[in-house]
């Protein structure tokens, strides 16, 4: 349950499961029921959360949009612990770039104008700028319907 993380750093920055909810949009019993959350102890009763985390659950959970998540802990940060803004601003551009589609689209054109023929090349280029449809809830791990 709990994250490897740098000991040195403060945890005052990181939102405890009552503050991550509320950002998420969820109970807070939501989240102390997953069995795959990543937290740290602060102090003897009080769990906290990675930045990382928080993020990766507004994707799953999907009722925040990732960036109002996103404003919600720098503003937490601010504050919690002014001096872990930068910090904590760092960690959200690191997962923002970690989850980027964009240089991947780059290799992957790239790729394509050297392997393929024109036509199959025009086909991948179209394909690139169309919308995906959603992914089945089981792909993107959403709770059922009726849980929150």
């Amino acid at each position: 349950m709990n994250s490897q993380a740098d000991n040195t750093l403060s945890l005052e920055g990181y939102p405890n499961l009552s503050a991550a909810a509320k950002m998420l949009g969820v109970s807070r019993s939501t989240l102390s029921r997953r069995e795959d959350i990543a937290s740290e102890h602060r102090g003897e009763r009080d769990l906290v959360m990675p930045v990382a985390e928080v993020l990766r659950l507004a994707r799953i959970y999907r009722k925040r949009s990732i960036n109002d998540v996103a404003q919600g802990l720098l503003e937490h940060a601010e504050a919690a612990d002014p001096e872990s803004r930068a910090r904590i601003e760092a960690e959200i551009e690191a997962h923002f770039a970690k989850h980027s589609t964009s240089g991947e689209q780059a290799q992957l054109l790239e790729l394509a104008r050297r392997l393929l023929p024109p036509d199959a090349l025009a086909a991948v280029e179209a394909s690139l700028d169309q919308v995906a449809p959603p992914l089945s809830p089981e792909i993107v791990g959403l709770p059922p319907v009726g849980e929150d």
